[in-house]
């Protein structure tokens, strides 16, 4: 019998804070260069990250808070509101993912490329 999952680790969300925070920033600053795939890998983060907030305190948060704080306002400049969810309708659906609460699945990024808006011109 396998003994129950230890308690939960605030050093691998601080490190999904961090891929964060650095993807947010060089979004803002550099645009995106990256395919679809790539794109929703990387916002696929944040969501791992919501996922993860509710095991921790806001004692063990603390600075891990305002760097995530930071990293959502960074993707925010970087990126523009999207009509639709970047997984498509039917995931939304699925997962019960909404604009308002899981917000950068509906946003796509403000400096793009050619092969990037071709797909998301593509979702419906």
């Amino acid at each position: 019998m396998k003994p129950p999952p230890g308690p939960p680790d605030v050093g691998e969300l601080s490190e999904l804070i961090e891929q964060w925070a650095e993807f947010a920033l060089d979004l803002q600053r550099n645009g995106y260069g990256l395919d679809l795939d790539n794109w929703l890998n990387d916002v696929d983060v944040r969501e791992l990250i919501l996922e993860a907030l509710p095991m921790f305190g806001r004692e063990e948060l603390g600075e891990l808070a305002v760097k995530l704080e930071a990293a959502d306002q960074a993707f925010q400049e970087g990126t523009r509101a999207f009509k639709h969810c970047v997984w498509g309708k039917r995931t939304a659906h699925k997962e019960k993912w909404t604009p308002r609460k899981n917000w950068w699945y509906f946003r796509t990024p403000l400096q793009s490329n050619t092969d990037l808006e071709d797909d998301l011109a593509k979702l419906r």
